[in-house]
């Protein structure tokens, strides 16, 4: 019995043994299994992160971007009545100038230097002219004999506009003022271009 006793106390220790030996076989494969699924875990975890990152960049990006260009837009918009501002105040001064001349001495002159320049450009001796109401005497004064004169409302500054057959030719100072107009808004150096930073 005493040796059935050891072998018996053999067999345990050889299951003892194998069950020692499996538990540390399961246990390092539950170990690997957990790291494996650890840093999957992790490798998911900075993947989303830099996705995060990467979506919060580019909507601060864009917000920049939409707050830039409203800002481009605002001062775009400000320089634009800014340099309107700035071209009313000078054709005003200009207008104010011109009415002084139409109502000086040197006016009636110009009137006659005015109708002869349009016969010219016309081609012609005689033609039918047009001049603000209260230029009328005066233009009737300045025109060719064979030439008649018209009251035209729609001259505002004074000057005279002619017209033979179809062929018409203005040469009013409202004409003059608006040519001046263009030419100062292309060459005043006050052109408006804002380049994003």
């Amino acid at each position: 019995m005493i040796e059935e006793n050891e072998r018996a106390a053999q067999f345990m220790q050889a299951i003892q043994r194998d069950a020692e030996k499996r538990r540390g076989e399961i246990i390092r494969a539950i170990d690997a299994e957990t790291a494996a699924e650890l840093e999957k875990a992790k490798q998911a975890a900075q993947e989303k992160a830099a996705q995060m990152a990467e979506y919060e960049k580019q909507r601060a990006l864009e917000q920049t971007n939409r707050q830039l260009s409203r800002s481009v837009l605002e001062a775009g918009a400000q320089l634009a009545r800014r340099r309107t501002q700035i071209t009313d105040e000078v054709f005003a001064a200009c207008e104010k100038q011109v009415t002084d001349f139409v109502a000086g001495a040197d006016y009636p002159a110009y009137l006659k230097k005015n109708a002869e320049g349009l016969l010219a450009m016309l081609r012609c001796d005689a033609a039918e002219f047009f001049a603000r109401p209260q230029d009328l005497e005066l233009a009737q004064a300045a025109v060719p004999q064979g030439c008649t004169v018209q009251a035209d409302p729609t001259i505002r500054l004074g000057g005279l506009r002619a017209r033979n057959g179809s062929t018409e030719a203005d040469d009013t100072l409202d004409t003059r003022m608006a040519n001046q107009k263009d030419w100062f808004l292309q060459n005043s150096g006050m052109s408006i271009a804002l380049d994003k930073m």
